[in-house]
């Protein structure tokens, strides 16, 4: 048991050295040479750790050292794998994957009055940024209400639709 709880605690130590030294570590220890998170140090951290843990969980349980291996490895390769989705959803850049495209269907904000057939101003939260577009709508639009992204006009400008609140009871209340 005591070959285990060591492991698990050596792991937690590996956790301590990638959270404070991170890619230079990986770089140090040329754990990156296959471009790939699964030889990172934290998937091989969350591996160790897990593995001797586990292990020491499967020992009190079972008694027997090969049952005590097995769930050691189950459940250190179920950790590490958790790494590796933990450490490219933290690498994924967000922001080099935003496409004006995928503005349809959006809600906005009108913040500068729309005049019919004329540019306006509104507002979108999309993806957790705020964006600010030129709008054009067929119709006036006033400063404040709520519209919907209709069609991309340009990378800078968007059609809208005004909401209609009182003709969809299903809407959620306006979000000022």
């Amino acid at each position: 048991m005591t070959t285990f709880l060591v492991l698990g605690g050596a792991g937690i130590v590996l956790v301590v050295l990638a959270l404070v030294l991170g890619d230079v570590l990986d770089g140090a220890l040329h754990l990156d040479a296959l471009d790939n998170d699964l030889f990172s140090v934290s998937s091989i951290a969350a591996f160790v750790g897990s593995f001797g843990f586990g292990g020491a969980i499967g020992l009190a349980v079972s008694d027997s050292t090969a049952i005590a291996v097995v769930v050691g490895l189950v459940v250190g390769a179920l950790a590490a794998l958790g790494a590796v989705k933990l450490t490219r959803a933290l690498r994924r850049d967000d922001s080099a994957s935003f496409r004006v495209d995928t503005l349809v269907g959006h809600p906005a904000y009108v913040i500068t009055a729309i005049p019919a057939d004329g540019y306006g101003e509104v507002r979108l939260n999309v993806g957790g940024h705020v964006r600010k577009y030129a709008a054009r709508c067929a119709q006036p639009v006033a400063e404040g209400s709520e519209v919907w992204v209709s069609a991309v006009v340009s990378p800078t400008a968007v059609a809208v639709t005004p909401v209609k609140r009182e003709d969809d009871p299903v809407l959620p209340p306006p979000i000022p």
